[in-house]
């Protein structure tokens, strides 16, 4: 891991904390999915901080950052990172994110264009076949999701390593511990962002002008967005480029590490030339 600055922005009556690699550099922004924290990032700031100022914000309800009343959805977070952009006056970043942190990154890039150079998109969650985008919490889906949330909270840091590497055992030993720290963090009550109001993923895809990689992962494996939605994306948004990742699951950066680097770079060079 590169060096990381840590600090932090007032947002209302909530403190969203950030770590920031540094130096007079193109900047980009790296927005991690549901329940990881801004160091789950792991090794990939370590591949970027070379050419780019890498910030990496904790989402509402994760890592050090807290939670205000204006809730935790999509939405919400989209303004905290447009607001995280003015305040360190930024020029405008290219935005990677991972699925939560995808879904954000390009309501950002729909709602405020002006303010976003590029966009990342790793396995955002959208598509109508995904339960997460019809929960109740009334339902006995939303409890076991919370009741394992709690569960987690209440494991050790090695039991939680422990869990992760039977569950994620591709992954390198690296990601275990940020991981089960990332879970201790979790804060319930994000789980409520994904019954917040949102507007439709098609009608953000459709908004988007900016370029963009969209990347996919095989569905069998645990990828969230299916062929038929990849192409219906690169319908809606003339300036995407799809790659698809066939030997990786919903992590791609984790679970693909190299050629996810590799793909990145070269967008990002690209883009930033």
């Amino acid at each position: 891991m590169p060096r990381l600055f840590y600090g932090h922005i007032t947002i209302g009556q909530m403190r969203l904390t950030y770590y920031r690699t540094g130096g007079e550099k193109p900047p980009v922004i790296l927005l991690h999915g549901f329940s990881d924290n801004a160091l789950c990032w792991n090794r990939v700031p370590l591949a970027l901080e070379e050419e780019f100022d890498v910030i990496l914000p904790d989402a509402r309800g994760h890592g050090s950052s807290g939670i205000g009343p204006e809730g935790v959805g999509p939405e919400v977070q989209a303004r905290d990172v447009e607001t995280l952009i003015q305040t360190l006056d930024l020029t405008p970043p290219v935005v990677i994110g991972h699925s939560m942190g995808a879904d954000v990154a390009a309501r950002l890039a729909a709602n405020r264009p002006d303010l976003v150079h590029g966009l990342v998109l790793e396995d955002p969650p959208w598509g109508d076949h995904l339960p997460l985008n019809h929960l109740d919490p009334q339902s006995p889906q939303y409890t076991q999701i919370r009741d394992d949330l709690l569960a987690n909270r209440e494991r050790s840091i090695d039991d939680l390593m422990a869990l992760c590497q039977a569950r994620h055992p591709t992954w390198d030993e690296s990601e275990r511990f940020q991981w089960a720290k990332a879970k201790h963090e979790l804060r319930p009550e994000a789980l409520n962002g994904w019954m917040e109001p949102r507007r439709p993923w098609r009608e953000v895809v459709r908004a988007l002008q900016c370029p963009g990689l969209l990347l996919t992962a095989a569905p069998e494996r645990g990828g969230l967005i299916t062929p038929e939605v990849a192409k219906e994306v690169a319908t809606l948004w003339p300036h995407v480029q799809v790659v698809h990742f066939a030997e990786a699951g919903h992590s791609i950066h984790r679970e693909a590490y190299r050629p996810y680097i590799q793909t990145v770079l070269r967008f990002l060079r690209k883009i930033s030339a």
